[in-house]
């Protein structure tokens, strides 16, 4: 089964969100001298899985950040769920699976609760180590970190929690 990049994004995005596939989209508005021209609003597809399954796969998410193979792309002050991959490539000089070339990947989202960016980070043909973790994951790491600097996307120790009681 093949999936292009932008599918295997919107595919956990969907699992970020609760469970509900969206239209893809890249950028919120278009500005022009600082001012809104044109946004771009959410519009969903349909609901893929439940809310109950779409936490228990983020909580497994977390864990492969926190405990996993995804250790790299964990974040200082935010909670990060996501996946590594290593895939071998196909040597068409061979017919198999190649031992020496490789697609290193980590799919993910932060913060793990209450997701503002979901990031895919590929690298073809690492040098040196090849697995998802090693290579991609703190690459991810950064590019998190930097992307909800910029979107001033409170730290785990800054939101506010509001407790329902009822």
């Amino acid at each position: 089964m093949g999936v292009t990049p932008l599918q295997m994004t919107n595919a956990i995005s969907a699992i970020a969100n609760g469970g509900t596939l969206m239209v893809p989209r890249i950028t919120r508005a278009i500005l022009k001298d600082g001012q809104i021209e044109k946004r771009f609003e959410p519009k969903a597809v349909r609901r893929v899985i439940s809310i109950q399954s779409s936490r228990q796969v983020i909580d497994i998410l977390k864990h492969v950040v926190k405990d996993g193979t995804g250790k790299n792309a964990a974040v200082k002050g935010y909670e990060v769920a996501g996946k590594t991959g290593t895939a071998q490539k196909y040597d068409a000089k061979t017919g198999r699976y190649s031992k020496t070339a490789y697609v290193s990947s980590f799919i993910g989202f932060a913060p793990a609760d209450a997701a503002k960016v979901a990031i895919l980070v590929m690298i073809d043909n690492p040098k040196g180590a090849h697995y998802g973790g090693s290579v991609a994951a703190p690459v991810f790491s950064n590019i998190a970190r930097e992307t909800l600097r910029y979107l001033n996307v409170p730290s785990s120790d800054q939101r506010v929690y509001i407790l329902d009681r009822a």
